[in-house]
């Protein structure tokens, strides 16, 4: 069996960490579309409210989102994506077609 040599999979390693999950990947593909509030994370993907919170807060602690008020003064804070993020709307579509055309 051919074992990979740790520095070989770093990149994997780190892109699991801050993506890797279910839910985190769900909210990041909705970030790309536009969704932006976490009330509307919550409807469109089904998630459970402190799910929700923790891969917001995780996203947002790996540099993949941003989190400001909603507007001026307001107490609602929206969540956008920063160049990170971008970055990975490329790979994000690959998984979206690849899950369409699935067996």
């Amino acid at each position: 069996m051919n074992k990979m040599a740790r520095d070989e999979s770093d990149g994997m390693h780190m892109a699991v960490s801050q993506i890797g999950d279910r839910w985190t990947l769900l909210i990041l593909w909705a970030s790309l579309y536009g969704t932006t509030r976490f009330d509307d994370f919550q409807i469109q993907l089904g998630v459970a409210r402190n799910i929700l919170s923790d891969r917001l807060s995780k996203l947002v602690g790996a540099g993949i989102l941003v989190k400001r008020p909603f507007r001026p003064l307001a107490r609602r804070m929206e969540y956008k994506l920063t160049a990170k993020g971008e970055a990975l709307r490329p790979t994000v579509e690959r998984i979206e077609a690849w899950g369409r055309n699935a067996p």
